[in-house]
Order: structure tokens, then sequence, then C-alpha cells
């Protein structure tokens, strides 16, 4: 992709073969491939220091052995000079597909595949020919070595030096070049492009790399070694604190779950004071507040960490009345805002475009498909609550353009999601013997447009066609449910339980409870609950919930009638209690025997030792 010359693994392959055959069969050294090939990158390393640090007899066997190993190694990674390049901006490297589609370059973020756009300009217009060097001279050094040690080699830092230098004098000049300028970043928007496409599903139009991006790139090239160490001892810093607070929060028995306390915002907040001193103490560059360089900072933490709440504390107590909308921190909050907003759209249509949901179309949300989603609407949240924290949602100036996002945000969700899901919902439900093929599916779209409405709703727009569609859901729901515990003939009781279950998640996933519909007096559920309890097959948790509302509802009945009792019911309250202490019993491994039953499996006689009162039969 950025034109410079690849390891030509063949040639390699070919002569190990030919060493081989002076003193190892072929076939040899060809199973040998086939077992590295089986090693997982992350343990190659491992292996390969035991291979040398192991005093074998066989000398020659255990050569080819470290060549598979290193081949095998550095044969996924032949873009050497690339790679030594962007080294010198790993620190600051982000990969975040949601981000593409923001509306321009975000302040102080460099994409990866934006870095992979502008090594390939690079190449092409300033040094082509250092380029081409670095890369033979890597390929030949990684014949013998593993990358990792060929790239923090004395000789692999010199070429990058050399190479640092070049770029940062060619962008110097590239900024008095208009033509060339625009040449160089049609070339690197279109690599980066190309490589946004094959890393992230239903993309657009992606941020585009501009003078800005460059110049900051520029800025690092130039203070890259005081830039470096002290990016990396932030990122330790933040990280480490946040350990130290997840920690805290498990023996506080689960605080953590809850989110960051006040506390640990309190302190991050600190910290990134104290870097934003240490970063305007490297020189005047750094100390213009208009500029991005002078925010480093505080943009680390925003678009490398994504610690909006840490943001949001920083804007409000330390960034001063002059923050505007051309301010570098406003800027890349709302870049995350819109790109949110634009990811939302774009994967929305994405998935529901092809979609004939009326004629029988099903959904079909694949994982990266699901990931980004969910993940574009916990952003709109944590953006959109920092905006509002600092005032821009409630501004003059900023305030109808983030509105008007919401708008379209909301409308999405209304017109395009919900009659979707409902037409899907109200078939999930109704099938009665195997779930329908996207149950899955709609189980997570149904959580997911609960939790975007409840955000929507926070800033201010709820709508009444999710209320709408909630009473629909539950009323579809709770006909289903009752028409589930009706028992066909000859249908084995698992069949019912997995239809009840499956209702049932689908309003877990909307919050709403199942137990209000279970009846006692439902013949079909009394002669499933009767089969599972008097089974010998393990009751999962799920199917414990579900009988265990049934008997709850079967207490309450007999609670009403004190003069007369169901034999039924008192059946079923004991045989009941005979599973559940069996059950318990079991999962103690025999526990305290001095009950009696030893923890094993109550006899059919036993029923009769139940807790519950002697029926007064008819």
């Amino acid at each position: 992709m950025d034109g410079t010359p690849t390891v030509t693994t063949s040639s390699h392959s070919a002569a190990g073969a030919a060493k081989a055959g002076g003193g190892e069969p072929a076939a040899f050294r060809r199973q040998m491939d086939e077992v590295v090939a089986r090693i997982p990158m992350h343990a190659i390393r491992p292996v390969l220091d035991a291979v040398e640090g192991a005093s074998s007899p066989n000398g020659e066997r255990a050569r080819h052995l470290r060549e598979a190993l290193v081949e095998h190694f550095n044969r996924l990674r032949p873009m050497k000079a690339r790679r030594l390049f962007t080294s010198l901006f790993e620190p600051f490297l982000v990969d975040d597909p949601i981000l593409y589609r923001a509306p321009e370059a975000v302040p102080a973020l460099i994409q990866r595949v934006d870095m992979g756009g502008i090594w390939a300009a690079l190449t092409r217009f300033a040094f082509p020919g250092l380029a081409a060097e670095v890369q033979g001279r890597l390929d030949a050094m990684a014949r013998d070595a593993m990358l990792d040690a060929v790239m923090t080699s004395p000789d692999a830092l010199v070429m990058r030096e050399l190479m640092r230098k070049e770029a940062l004098d060619f962008l110097y000049a590239l900024a008095g070049d208009r033509k060339l300028a625009d040449r160089f970043l049609a070339l690197a928007n279109e690599e980066a492009h190309h490589d946004a496409a094959l890393r992230t599903r239903h993309l657009g139009c992606k941020a585009a790399i501009d003078g800005d991006l460059l110049g900051f790139v520029r800025a690092l090239l130039e203070h890259n070694a005081a830039l470096v160490p002290l990016t990396e001892r932030m990122r330790r810093d933040i990280d480490e604190m946040q350990r130290g607070e997840m920690q805290r929060g498990e023996m506080r028995h689960g605080e953590a779950q809850a989110g960051p306390r006040p506390a640990e915002i309190d302190c991050q907040s600190a910290l990134m004071v104290g870097f934003v001193r240490r970063v305007r103490d490297l020189g005047l560059p750094f100390r213009d507040q208009s500029q991005v360089l002078a925010w480093f900072a505080p943009l680390y933490g925003l678009n490398v960490k994504r610690r909006y709440d840490v943001f949001l504390r920083h804007v409000r107590e330390h960034a001063g009345p002059a923050v505007r909308e051309s301010h570098p921190l406003l800027r890349a909050l709302l870049c995350h805002f819109n790109a949110a907003c634009t990811t939302i759209r774009e994967v929305v249509d994405g998935m529901f475009g092809d979609m004939d949901i009326p004629r029988g179309g099903v959904l079909a949300a694949p994982g990266p498909t699901r990931v980004l989603l969910d993940e574009a609407v916990e952003r709109l949240d944590r953006a959109l609550t920092a905006l509002a924290g600092t005032g821009f949602l409630s501004s003059r100036s900023t305030g109808p353009a983030i509105r008007a996002e919401l708008a379209g945000v909301s409308r999405c969700l209304t017109g395009t999601v919900m009659p979707a899901l409902a037409a899907r919902l109200q078939e999930a439900m109704a099938a009665r013997h195997m779930p329908v093929p996207d149950h899955e599916d709609i189980v997570w779209l149904l959580e997911l447009v609960w939790r975007w409405g409840r955000y929507l709703g926070n800033a201010g727009y709820a709508n009444p066609e999710l209320k709408s569609l909630r009473l629909y859901a539950v009323e579809t729901g709770r006909v289903a449910f009752v028409q589930a515990m009706k028992a066909e003939e000859q249908e084995r009781p698992a069949h019912r339980m997995a239809h009840l279950l499956r209702i049932r998640r689908l309003m877990a996933a909307m919050g709403e409870p199942v137990d209000g519909w279970i009846s006692p007096v439902s013949q079909g559920l009394h002669r499933m609950v009767h089969g599972y309890l008097d089974g010998e097959a393990e009751i999962g948790a799920d199917e414990w919930a579900v009988i265990d509302a049934f008997v709850d509802s079967v207490r309450g009945e007999l609670a009403r009638s004190r003069n007369w009792q169901s034999a039924d019911f008192v059946d079923i309250l004991r045989l009941h209690d005979a599973r559940r202490r069996s059950d318990d019993g079991d999962n103690s491994g025999g526990g305290d025997n001095s009950g009696g039953d030893g923890g094993g499996k109550a006899p059919a006689g036993g029923r009769a030792a139940g807790p519950a009162p002697d029926p007064l039969r008819r």
C-alpha cells in the first residue's frame, strides 16, 4: 500500500530449503514449518528463547527450527520501514472506527490509518530512496533475528532518526508549497480511507487528513525526544490509577460496577493538570493556549483514554473562560459527539437498508456491527453528558447544531429501528416450537433501543413512539406467555420451558418481569413444572427462576384458601422442596449428612417428608 519494497519470503524459504537439503531431508523442513505455523504469535518468542537456550546434540535440527520460527514471526510484518518510522508515534496512535467518521480531523488525534496514509505520501514525495534503502537493510537484518529485536537495534534507531529528520524538513517545506501539499494530502487521504474501509463496516466519509493534522505530526517529529517519554509516563500513571480504583471498588463489593467515583475523577483531573504544566514547560510552542500543543494532555485523555468525565472536569475548572467554538478542547469534544451520531446513522442505514422486514426479512447483526453500534450509542451518551456539563448544549452558538444532530439520531431510532423491531418482536414471541433465526439479534436490539431511548430522554428528547413500543411489546409478550403456558398433547415439558424462557428473555431486555403472568391454575404450566421436578435432568438457573415463580404463585393461592387445600398444589410444593434440597446437597458436595438424606436425590417416597401441612383431601 505504501509503495515500499517488501520482504519476499519465497526466496528466504527456498534458501532455507536448500540448506536443509544439504543435511536434512526436505520432508523434515516441511514438517517443521507445519508445526511452527500452529504456534500462536504471542508464544513464538518463548519457544525461540527455549530453543536458543537448549543444549541440543543435534545442532542442525535446532538451527532449522530457529530459522522456521524467525521466518514465521517476520512473515506477517513485511512493511518494516513503515513500522520503524511509525514507532516514533506509537504512544499517540489510536485505532478508533467511530472517530473515522468525525466531520474533521480531531485535534491531537492520529489514527493508525492516517499515519499509514502519511507514510505512503512521504515515501512518494519526501524520501523514496531512503525508504527503499531502509526497507532493504531491515530485510537483511531480519533474516537471522526477530523483527522486534531488529527494530530496537542501534542500526535501526540510526535509520529511524534519518527518516525523522527527512520527514521534518519535508513537512516544513510542504507548508509553503500549495500544489505539492494538495497532491500530498490527496494521496495520504486515499490510502487512509482505503485502509479504514477494511477495518470497519458501513463507512461513508472519513475524517480527512488536513494541514492541522500535518502540523501536529510535524510538532511530534520536532519534539519527539521530549514528548514520547512524557506521554508514556502519563499513560502509565492513568492506567495505574484506574487499576487501583478498580481494585478498591472490588474490595467494596462491586462498587466499581457503577463507574468511577468522584474521588478518582478528582485525582485524574489533578494528574492531568500536572501534565499540562510539564508540557508547557517544554517551550514556547506549548504555551500558546489557542493551539493544540498547549492542551495536549487533556486531549490525550479524551482521544486515547476516552475519559470524558475527567475531560469535563478539566474544561470546567482549568480551561478558563475563553473556551469558544474554535478552542481545541471544544472542537475535539464536538468531533467525538458528531462522530458518534454519524456512526449510528451509517450503521443503522447499512443494517436495515437491504432488509424487507414486512415481507419476511430477518435481522442480521454480525458481531462487529453490534460492537460498533453499542460503542457508538455509549459514546453518544458520554459525549452528550460532557457537552451539557460544559454548557455547550445550551449555548446559542453551539446548541442548535448539537440539537439538530440529536434530532437526526432520534428520527433514525423511531423511523427505521423501531418499526422493524416491532415486527420481528411479535414473530419472535409467537414462535412456539423453535426460535426465529434472528432471536439473539432481536434480544440485542431490544436492549440497545431501550438504552438508546433512555440516553435521548436524559437529553430532553424522549419520544412517545418508544413508550408506545413498550406498551405494545408488553401486551404482546403477555398474550404470548399465556399461550405458551398451554401445553399441547404429546408435547415435552422442555419445549414449553424453552418457549417461556425465550419470552422471558425478551421481556428482560426491556426490564419487564414475567412473574406476574404466571398462573397457579394453569394445567399446562403445572404439568411442565411437575415434569421438571420429578425428572432426573439437571435444572438450569433460568429454568429454576420460572419454577420458583410458579411455586410462589402456588403458595400465594394456598394462603388465600385456608379451609381447603388442593392436593395437586401440596404435592408440587413437596416435590419442589425435595428437589431443592437434593440440588443444594449436590452443589455442596455432600455437605453435612446429619440431616439423613446425605445430599443425594430424595426417593420417590420421600415427598411426604416436606414441611408443608398435610393436605385436606376432597
